[in-house]
């Protein structure tokens, strides 16, 4: 019974959702000047030309705009029908939920997961209401990292360069996925754990930069957006609730961060400086069961699910928390991970706390639930940063919960 519900509730819910999307309204900043803008200009000028339109994103999503612009057939049914480019994303959701579903053993049944995740309105805000593309990236880094932790490097690899051609956010996850990968490697089998995924990925690579270095500029276009990206908006924080609302003076939005802060440093200088210090001992655990399993010279160790999520879901949030110039849903890849470890341990604190401070985030970015308090406490920055401090600290001592019990089960053994 079970089966058929995974098929057939999935199948209506998804109908129905997508039945609604004309009705949902989007930001309209992102639709006209993002979406439809590069929508139209890669169906008028192809899919070589992408990078002639001022787009800011990476390839992979530039094949999505071309497909949305080939099924549409027409501007004006570009312009008309822009809701439904949300199917990609959506889809993608689900896909992400689906994996979830696998790497928790099953232990909830998918139309049900499903049904609690997409109905929860802070892990579907970002792609029905806002009409993001968050979701799409963060289900390519969840599935790269399953495929990870279960010794399959070759189809890891195959997921994190597609994720990394759609976000160059993925580099925050790479030190828990480069672990992973070298957990993998095994003596006397270097061509099937290192060898030919490297040569897929090289190939993959090449495959999705050909079409854009046939057009003017070629891939130079390409590696422009790559580094300006990182300083499309200068300032100290882009409505994101972290450290900087409780330390720098001002509406952060409007302060650059490159004002020098404390000891010559500027907030974005001390920003990463704080970001690389945190993620180093976010990863420690990882590194110190690697380094045993390699000083014994055997599969000792069992690097547990939990860990790996609370490690992954701890990386993005430090990199929201602490770096300048990130908007407000650069912390939904987390929510993936979260997710998988609220399931499987019956432990939603972490769960709870982000959901809540995500969504009141994003709707105080949005307001389209159109109240009257957007400036009492709830919405506050500095309160909101608060949850965030909060799950940053559960999810620390978690990791190195799970480190020692990895540990402890080894020498039992």
């Amino acid at each position: 019974m079970d089966r058929k519900l995974n098929i057939v509730i999935p199948l209506l819910l998804f109908l129905f959702i997508t039945a609604i999307l004309p009705g949902l309204p989007g930001m309209e900043y992102d639709i006209r000047t993002g979406w439809i803008a590069w929508s139209l200009y890669i169906h008028q000028n192809g899919l070589i030309n992408a990078y002639g339109s001022g787009t800011q994103y990476m390839p992979v999503l530039q094949y999505f705009l071309w497909l949305y612009g080939m099924v549409m057939g027409t501007d004006k049914a570009i312009i008309e029908h822009i809701p439904y480019l949300r199917c990609i994303t959506l889809a993608f959701d689900f896909t992400g939920i689906w994996y979830v579903y696998k790497w928790i053993n099953k232990k909830l049944a998918f139309y049900a997961l499903l049904s609690v995740c997409i109905l929860n309105i802070s892990y579907s805000y970002n792609t029905l209401i806002w009409g993001q593309v968050d979701g799409i990236f963060s289900a390519m880094l969840f599935i790269a990292i399953y495929y990870a932790w279960k010794g399959a490097n070759l189809w890891s690899m195959v997921w994190i360069v597609l994720a990394f051609n759609f976000k160059l956010q993925t580099i925050v996850i790479l030190p828990l996925w480069g672990l992973l990968f070298i957990n993998n490697c095994l003596p006397g089998k270097l061509w099937h754990t290192v060898f030919l995924p490297l040569l897929v990925a090289i190939l993959l690579q090449i495959a999705l930069l050909i079409p854009f270095s046939l057009a003017p500029g070629g891939i130079g276009k390409i590696c422009y957006a790559f580094v300006h990206s990182f300083s499309i908006f200068p300032a100290i924080s882009i409505k994101a609730p972290n450290l900087w609302h409780w330390v720098a003076p001002g509406n952060l939005l409007y302060e650059p961060d490159n004002q020098v802060w404390i000891a010559g440093l500027t907030y974005k200088q001390a920003g990463l400086v704080l970001f690389f210090t945190t993620s180093f001992f976010a990863l420690l655990p990882l590194m110190l069961i690697i380094l045993k399993k390699m000083k014994r010279g055997v599969d000792s160790i069992h690097i547990s699910r939990e860990l790996v999520w609370t490690t992954a879901a701890l990386l993005y949030l430090l990199f929201y928390f602490f770096n300048t110039e990130i908007h407000e849903r650069y912390c939904h890849p987390a929510f993936i991970f979260i997710t998988a470890f609220a399931f499987f341990t019956n432990s939603f604190f972490e769960y709870v706390l982000f959901s809540i401070m995500y969504f009141l985030t994003l709707e105080f970015s949005m307001q389209q639930l159109h109240l009257s308090n957007y400036g009492t406490l709830i919405f506050d920055m500095r309160f909101l940063s608060i949850f965030n401090a909060i799950i940053i600290l559960s999810l620390s001592v978690k990791i190195y919960r799970y480190y020692n019990l990895s540990i402890s089960k080894s020498s039992v053994q």
